[in-house]
């Protein structure tokens, strides 16, 4: 476990903090710009803890990866207004990195698939078979539809690898993914859907502070990398 004392344990609370914060704000100001600055304060949750692992010898792919998913969910979230594909695309890009992070730690087993196919069914029958969803665009429903997958798959073995291993960084890494999994089930509701306000709070109100909480869980991973060395 991480110690208290630890500055840069501070740092994270703060930069946290911050996010969330940071989020209230743009829920009542709105502004591409605004949105922009919270997305800014999980990528440098995601850079500090990059920097700190480095430093203490701890250059575990899954730090990298991490921290550049975190850098491609601010670009989709700039973008998702002005670009909405563009968006989509560095999402699913983000959420590959996270995947391949999550593999680096715990290689692929056959039991993930226990996690990873239910989450998969939910996750299409939500886009596909439910009149919450409604997309005419074939296209479109054919890229939300490989986007569903993605995520399945990252939330999939998120839990798989906790089973496995019961570390706090795992805990924040399922937690994190599943908030993450329920604001993109809330996106795609408020925006081929009946949007609401209720389904906006539900989105974003869970998507920074799965970000954040991702952030953080390299934190916590470096620690526990530290124990073993």
């Amino acid at each position: 476990m991480a110690k208290t004392r630890n500055p840069v344990h501070g740092i994270n609370i703060v930069l946290m903090v911050c996010t969330v914060g940071c989020l209230v704000c743009y829920d009542i100001l709105g502004g591409l710009w605004l949105k922009g600055l919270t997305s800014a304060w999980f990528v440098a949750l995601g850079i500090l803890n990059l920097v700190y692992g480095s430093r203490q010898g701890v250059k575990h792919p899954f730090l990298w990866l991490t921290a550049i998913g975190l850098a491609f969910g601010m670009a989709a979230d700039v973008l998702l207004g002005p670009a909405f594909i563009l968006g989509i695309l560095f999402f699913a890009a983000g959420h590959v990195l996270y995947l391949v992070g999550f593999f680096s730690i715990e290689q692929f087993r056959w039991k993930d698939l226990l996690f990873v196919v239910p989450v998969a069914a939910v996750s299409l029958y939500l886009v596909v078979g439910t009149p919450f969803i409604r997309i005419e665009d074939p296209v479109l429903k054919t890229m939300l539809l490989g986007y569903a997958v993605i995520i399945a798959c990252m939330l999939g073995k998120a839990v798989s690898n906790l089973s496995v291993n019961r570390a706090p960084s795992r805990w924040l890494i399922a937690v994190g993914s599943i908030l993450f999994w329920f604001s993109d089930v809330m996106l795609a509701v408020d925006m081929f859907g009946t949007p609401s306000r209720l389904t906006w709070i539900l989105c974003s109100y869970n998507y920074w502070p799965a970000q954040a909480i991702l952030g953080y869980a390299m934190f916590r991973f470096v620690e526990e990398q530290r124990e073993q060395i």
